[in-house]
């Protein structure tokens, strides 16, 4: 149920994690507590018990991975001018023996039988963590704003001069998490609660509240978001014409042409900064288009956050076997070796914030190179006056940075004066682009003519005037279980702003951000992130493979006999049952918004 701080900052720099992996039921619509809580402990305390657990064990988790200093006396929950509260003494003693103290049995009363054990054992579960992990996270600046946000919901209360002052507890947390990890008992949530700075540990109710209702609308606008593309898809499919794709080629096998793979190290001198790039080839190359000059299309792939160029080797092969030139760069500040630079402490941090800026400056280093190798190494024979850009997450913002999206620091600003938001992991990441200098940058590149963008990062770096600036092709596909980039707001709102004619939205249900194997988590915080990240299933990549192979058929080669790819009936045709297909292409923001108003939220009928 609870996962420790550690693991919890290892996936999120992995791009695939959902802290809070707890199943929320999308039926259960009412919130826990109204509003403005009345202090009842017979009726709104015991209202919706397995959601109250979920979301405060989710809480406590997140203060649950290392904590020591002074032992905190008591943790409080307040209603209003009412407060629960109970000795961390009272914890132990039911901890270890079962035994319930008086003061206890209100707090419990939140409990149902099942999670009173359930609580029981978080208390004394023990988490090994690595101890330079631990103190990189804490004194990175991601994990400053991290726990910046999460200490305005657990709170430190201090007595001064016999006044009491409640205020952000993110440096208390700090403090508990580093002792605890150093202390002989380890990482269990008693001992982080003897360790925490403060005689008092408040947790922020009415923030609590704030934070279990954009947990719960976000599974109700996703489910009612979904929805509407699955019946969107549907109409779009009975109005496209009949095709009979058992007579035409399947797009997700393996093309003619054979494939060379050839690394290249290659040096920027103006930013000092080295890349290595991984070419996929169509072999023999002569033969592609028949020898032509400036005739084989160019396809880029930039990969996410703490990955790297092998990622996306499958479909570097894949379009390559095809008759594209593929070119996969590693961005070296925010791939796999930062990651694990910062994990071993030789790193400040799990990503250069300077790669917003970085990343697209690398796509245009490399094609200048291109036209360089080129001339010298493939007789003019590559067309790099119309090159296709495809990218996941943080390679998906470098593609639309690449298509004319424009950083837009009032827009950002706005977005990340929020409290606490762990809906929107995506928006916590992007947030870090704020310590940049606040120019005008301007990262687009003519030679890029179309892009094949998966589950970006994008909605509050760019925001709606900057993403209308696109006016080349767009293909978005996002996951139905994206829990780092929200399908509403982050993915298809987002999408509903591009004002390009050519735009397609494919939905995979089922899908995620990226995978993870949480058996090699569980079994060891200090697993290599090659155990840790688990393989995309096939039939998702086999939705890759064919749609962007189709799209770029289309808008880099030109070709049109593969557009009735592009359609819904089409993503009907090869969706596979874990992994439901739908493809759009009508989406308006009025209809996106009329999906989201039917979500009812506490206070209010509609959203407005």
């Amino acid at each position: 149920m609870i996962k420790s701080l550690g693991r919890i900052l290892q996936q999120s720099y992995l791009e695939d994690l959902n802290p809070y992996s707890e199943k929320i039921d999308p039926t259960m619509n009412q919130p826990l507590f109204p509003m403005k809580p009345q202090f009842n402990l017979t009726s709104n305390l015991l209202f919706n018990q397995r959601r109250i657990i979920s979301l405060l064990g989710g809480v406590f988790a997140l203060a649950m991975t290392s904590f020591p200093v002074q032992a905190a006396e008591k943790v409080s929950l307040a209603f209003g001018q009412a407060k629960i509260s109970v000795s961390v003494k009272a914890l132990e003693t039911y901890a270890k023996s079962g035994t319930i103290e008086p003061e206890l049995k209100s707090f419990l009363l939140l409990l149902n039988s099942e999670d009173q054990q359930q609580f029981k054992n978080v208390l004394l579960d023990k988490h090994q963590i690595d101890s330079v992990m631990v103190s990189q996270f804490l004194n990175s600046p991601t994990g400053a704003l991290f726990l910046n946000k999460l200490g305005d919901i657990i709170e430190s209360e201090t007595d001064s001069l016999n006044l009491s002052t409640v205020e952000n507890g993110s440096q208390a947390i700090k403090i508990a998490l580093i002792r605890a990890n150093q202390d002989a008992e380890g990482i269990t949530l008693l001992n982080i609660l003897r360790q925490f700075p403060s005689p008092e540990i408040q947790l922020n109710t009415q923030k609590i509240f704030q934070l279990r209702e954009q947990l719960n609308t976000q599974v109700q606008q996703t489910n009612s978001v979904i929805t509407e593309i699955v019946k969107l898809s549907l109409e779009e499919s009975t109005l496209s014409p009949t095709v009979n794709f058992s007579k035409k080629p399947d797009l997700r096998q393996v093309g003619d042409f054979d494939v060379t793979q050839k690394t290249l190290t290659l040096t920027d001198p103006k930013r000092q900064r080295k890349l290595t790039v991984d070419l996929y080839i169509p072999t023999p190359l002569s033969t592609v288009k028949r020898g032509k000059t400036n005739a084989i299309p160019v396809i880029i792939i930039s990969h996410g956050l703490a990955a790297n160029r092998t990622n996306y080797s499958y479909l570097g092969q894949h379009l390559a076997s095809q008759g594209f030139f593929v070119v996969l760069p590693q961005h070296p500040g925010s791939d796999t070796n930062q990651l694990q630079a910062w994990l071993s402490g030789q790193a400040s941090d799990g990503f250069q914030v300077s790669e917003f800026i970085d990343r697209p400056l690398d796509i245009h280093f490399l094609l200048d190179e291109l036209e360089h190798l080129n001339t010298m190494e493939f007789q003019g024979q590559l067309n790099l006056k119309k090159v296709g850009v495809a990218g996941h997450s943080f390679g998906a913002y470098t593609a639309l940075a690449l298509a004319g999206a424009e950083l837009d620091f009032n827009n950002l600003k706005k977005e990340c004066t929020s409290t606490f938001n762990s809906v929107n992991l995506a928006q916590i990441f992007q947030c870090r682009a704020l310590e940049l200098p606040q120019e005008k940058y301007q990262f687009r590149d003519q030679r890029v003519q179309a892009i094949f963008i998966i589950n970006p990062v994008n909605n509050s770096i760019f925001g709606q005037q900057s993403l209308s600036k696109i006016q080349i092709p767009v293909f978005w596909k996002t996951s139905g279980k994206d829990n780092v980039a929200p399908v509403a707001w982050e993915q298809v709102r987002s999408y509903t702003w591009l004002t390009t004619p050519n735009k397609y939205f494919l939905l995979a249900e089922g899908d995620h951000h990226i995978y993870l194997n949480l058996t090699a988590m569980n079994q060891s915080v200090s697993a290599s992130l090659k155990e840790i990240v688990a393989p995309v299933p096939e039939p998702v990549n086999d939705y890759i493979r064919a749609f962007s192979l189709a799209f770029f058929e289309v808008y880099i080669d030109q070709d049109s006999t593969y557009q009735p790819y592009l359609q819904a009936t089409y993503a009907k045709t090869i969706s596979q049952e874990a992994y439901p297909l739908s493809l759009v292409r009508s989406l308006s923001l009025d209809q996106f918004l009329q999906a989201v108003k039917h979500v009812k939220t506490p206070g209010n009928s509609h959203n407005n």
